[in-house]
């Protein structure tokens, strides 16, 4: 999978009566290791924010094999804008305002390559280039609009990445009841929503694209994100920005592995666990298994939901370790990663693994064989 990003975001220049606009974008792998391998035709647009609004220009890209970047210049000089605008970057062959959630299993029911929109753009209140944050706009199987932000600076842990994306779209579609590898253990947690308040915990969230595309998805339901606090900023604007499904609530919580369980967390016994892309780096492989012991320890029927996309060899410590706690493995499914696969760090696996877990000593009351079906939001 592909993600178009902006190495410059866009930028509005006058210039002796003369309006342009410039960007320069790429299209990477989630880490950035690896670029697009093939030509492909892009589109470039300038237009309302809103899903159904005006575009004020359009303009076609020709993305080329050997390319690491591609500029964007706009001429707005003879062109009426009603501002505020943002720049919409996508595949030409996609008209589409969001990027949809397929249900072909042969694409791993996502886009092989995700599109990108900027912040806004106002000259006239003299904002004439955008902050160095975007948004990406998902339309999962269960309708409700997805729109997560993420920063386009170096730090990946503020960046979308495969396993999260894949999870995401993995539990809409176990939602929607159409998952083409239905795991009743699952299933069930997500239906006891239908009875009782489903809480779940998010460890290294990033963004917190799948706890929010939980909360929007399953009703009555409510999602503790959490990381280091360096991502506090952007996950309360992705939380501010999200559309929750009735009764369901999401919040931040700032968590060290390391360090004592804060507040938020040890206060709470959790239904569901969600472990997205957080065994990539070996030297925190020990606290985050150490963390998962003491929160099964708090809620034991807990059901932990963990996607990894392989990364490096190093990667395997991480079950080692899980396994000598008595953790017990349920289920693994592989689902293919869409598009081409890159070939730099991490790049080259084709599909990202979803196991779910449960603690070493499960009271689980959980009953798959009497569960309701999931209702969406």
């Amino acid at each position: 999978m592909h993600y178009i990003r902006f190495l410059k975001t866009p930028k509005v220049t006058v210039d002796n009566g003369c309006t342009s606009l410039t960007a320069v974008i790429t299209l990477t792998t989630d880490l950035g290791e690896t670029f697009y391998p093939r030509d492909i035709l892009l589109a470039v647009s300038l237009r309302q924010p809103e899903y159904d609004g005006d575009i004020y220009i359009r303009r076609s890209l020709q993305w080329k094999q050997d390319m690491r970047s591609l500029n964007i210049s706009l001429d707005l000089t003879h062109t009426e804008i009603d501002w505020p605008a943002r720049l919409h970057v996508h595949t030409k062959a996609d008209g589409h305002m969001t990027d949809r959630f397929e249900e072909h299993h042969s694409r791993g029911h996502l886009p092989g390559i995700v599109s990108v929109w900027s912040e806004y753009l106002n000259p006239t209140k003299g904002k004439f280039e955008t902050r160095r944050r975007v948004e990406r706009r998902f339309t999962p199987l269960t309708g409700r609009s997805l729109n997560i932000y993420e920063d386009t600076g170096e730090s990946i842990a503020r960046h979308l990445w495969d396993g999260s994306l894949s999870l995401t779209a993995y539990l809409d579609r176990v939602v929607a009841l159409r998952s083409v590898h239905e795991e009743p253990l699952l299933e069930s947690v997500l239906s006891s929503a239908t009875y009782k308040k489903l809480n779940v915990l998010e460890l290294g969230c990033g963004c917190g694209v799948v706890g929010i595309g939980l909360a929007q998805t399953v009703t009555d339901c409510h999602v503790v994100l959490t990381d280091l606090p360096e991502v506090d900023e952007l996950v309360e604007r992705n939380i501010e920005a999200a559309n929750p499904a009735m009764s369901s609530t999401i919040e931040f919580a700032a968590l060290d592995w390391e360090a004592p369980l804060p507040a938020k967390v040890a206060s709470r016994a959790f239904d569901l666990i969600l472990v997205a892309e957080c065994i990539y780096n070996s030297d925190s492989i020990p606290p985050l298994v150490d963390t998962l012991e003491r929160l099964v320890q708090r809620s034991p029927r807990a059901v932990i939901l963990i996607s990894t996309k392989v990364r490096h060899e190093s990667e395997a410590m991480f079950w080692d370790l899980f396994h000598q706690k008595g953790f017990k493995q349920k289920s693994r499914t592989s689902l293919p990663v869409p598009g081409e696969p890159g070939h730099g760090y991490g790049d080259s696996a084709t599909a990202v693994d979803v196991y779910i877990y449960q603690g070493p000593n499960p009271r689980s009351s959980h009953s798959p064989g009497s569960s309701k079906p999931v209702s969406p939001a």
